[in-house]
């Protein structure tokens, strides 16, 4: 398994998990009947904190609750580190902004190459419908006396010798 289908099994498993840390601090309120809504911190203190952990294998997932980050926190030879789980938007928006670049780039050298490949002003240009030079035709005719001459070669190799074929 790749590091990014490891990292969004990692994200699909846990999102249970944080679904339920965003709803767990609103069930006392549902339980006594009172509305959920945030009352008015005291001044100095917030209502919930800014960082939201859960346990998962290997480590633990680390919500950024005002960002909407999640983080993947493991203990390293170094120590704790925590790294951020790619989103899924993220990686097709760079893959769309790769793509785009490149059939811009294509675009170009396509565009130059068909300007080449223009005939170049004092050059003559045949008339259309004017026959093709018959040394074109020679060499097309050259080549396709040898393409017969090699396949019939091969097909008779093939045979055996009484007539009937090997295959």
């Amino acid at each position: 398994m790749t590091r990014s289908a490891a990292d969004l099994r990692r994200v699909t498993l846990c999102a249970p998990v944080l679904s339920l840390l965003v709803i767990l601090p609103l069930a006392p309120a549902v339980a006594q009947g009172t509305p959920a809504t945030p009352q008015a911190a005291p001044s100095g203190e917030t209502s919930a904190p800014r960082f939201a952990f859960a346990p998962v294998e290997g480590g633990a997932l680390k919500l950024d609750r005002e960002t909407g980050l999640v983080s993947l926190c493991a203990k390293r030879p170094s120590g704790f580190t925590c790294e951020v789980v790619p989103d899924a938007r993220d990686a097709y928006e760079a893959e769309i902004a790769r793509l785009k670049a490149e059939v811009d780039t294509l675009r170009r050298t396509t565009g130059q190459a068909q300007a080449q490949a223009q005939p170049q002003p004092g050059t003559p240009v045949p008339p259309p419908g004017a026959a093709p030079d018959t040394t074109d035709l020679d060499q097309a005719f050259a080549y396709a006396e040898r393409f017969y001459r090699r396949l019939k070669g091969l097909i008779d190799e093939l045979r055996a010798p009484t007539g009937e074929e090997r295959l």
